[in-house]
């Protein structure tokens, strides 16, 4: 039972959950979900508001929530908060939260938006279709929009931040930088189909596609490969866009590689856990990224890791990665032969990638979020 908000002085805040998933959840899925659940095990005295395209899991709901069904498509999004913005004041909430693209554009003024970028990208990615980069290219037009009515802006990172400033015109005191946590997989380490992999291998953790800069990592390991004759392989674990699978398949094999290239799809956490533990290092020197959870779950478990010199990757592995430009091959191989060869690095770099993947948490996150949105 809901009590009265205003005679209790109660907010309502209001969560777009989308995209929601339970099964196969990573990325801005699995972000969402994490910042929803702490908020709900955090703050038993407001009233909160979850939307979905699809019901919420029962179980995830605490007494102060429900769970309200909205349609999926943006402008049914829209359309939907205002009808309801007008014939059922209920259902809408004071403070509203949702990540970017996902912009209800009308609303009535007394309700407080709260957008959060958990990824940012200001011009569509090579490599898309044509579908895809117009898509891209409206959701962005609307960001303008979205800054001019937000009480406050979210970023996971001081990268993040700074693109948005940059890019737009915003107080840079409504902007604010609240890291995000991490899967912290320590624990799951029971049984795995990956038992038997007992090759010597470095590893990428996220979904196989352009924007994830793997072809360049691929070219890297294929030097890596030619100049020392080992029998390592290159694990990719996460799901693959098929076009450009097609394209990394057809290079490793021209290579002379094409057993070392290893497409493993999406992993389970006991998958996972054991990749990074084994693993000779995690490569992920992507091009851009709102923040780049697979370093920090890495570190949290003693992997080593390369990743990129550009921002956000180099402020948050925080001097205990080994940076590389992640358009040059050369760097990437360099980077694995230190990897690999050097010891006293490795040793270093894994002390260190332990220490600051303590500095993230969820937990940590949704107490930042909390004071924000009780400042709104």
């Amino acid at each position: 039972m809901f009590r009265n908000s205003r005679i209790f002085n109660i907010m309502k805040i209001g969560i777009i959950v989308e995209p929601y998933e339970e099964q196969n959840t990573s990325g801005i899925s699995y972000s969402i979900l994490s910042q929803t659940r702490g908020l709900l095990e955090l703050d038993h005295e407001n009233e909160y508001i979850i939307y979905t395209s699809k019901s919420f899991k029962k179980e995830r709901l605490t007494e102060n929530a429900r769970n309200i069904l909205i349609p999926k498509s943006f402008l049914g999004k829209n359309l939907w908060f205002l009808k309801n913005s007008f014939f059922n004041r209920s259902v809408i909430s004071d403070v509203l939260i949702f990540n970017m693209p996902l912009l209800p554009l009308v609303l009535p003024r007394h309700i407080k938006t709260i957008p959060i970028f958990l990824e940012s990208v200001y011009k569509a990615p090579y490599g898309l279709s044509l579908k895809r980069r117009v898509s891209m290219i409206i959701q962005e037009s609307f960001v303008g929009t979205a800054i001019k009515k937000a009480k406050f802006i979210i970023t996971p990172s001081n990268a993040t931040r700074d693109d948005l400033l940059s890019h737009h015109s915003v107080d840079e005191n409504k902007v604010k930088n609240i890291y995000i946590g991490f899967h912290n997989l320590d624990g799951y380490n029971n049984e795995s189909r990956l038992d038997e992999l007992q090759e010597s291998y470095f590893l990428f953790v996220g979904r196989v596609k352009f924007k994830k800069n793997i072809h360049n990592m691929l070219e890297g390991f294929i030097i890596f490969k030619d100049k020392y004759k080992t029998g390592h392989k290159f694990y990719l674990a996460g799901l693959s866009d098929g076009n450009y699978r097609k394209v990394l398949e057809k290079r490793a094999m021209e290579a002379g590689i094409g057993e070392d290239l290893v497409f493993g799809g999406f992993v389970s956490d006991e998958d996972k856990y054991r990749l990074y533990k084994n693993t000779d290092a995690l490569v992920f020197s992507t091009l851009k990224e709102g923040f780049g959870m697979p370093v920090i779950e890495a570190m949290s478990l003693g992997a080593l890791v390369i990743t990129s010199n550009r921002p956000p990757l180099n402020e948050i592995s925080n001097g205990a990665a080994i940076l590389v430009n992640p358009e040059s091959p050369d760097d990437i191989a360099k980077a694995m032969s230190e990897a690999v060869m050097n010891k006293e690095l490795r040793k270093e770099l894994i002390k260190k990638g332990k220490e600051n993947a303590k500095l993230f948490s969820w937990e940590k996150h949704t107490k930042e979020l909390f004071n924000v949105i009780k400042s709104v």
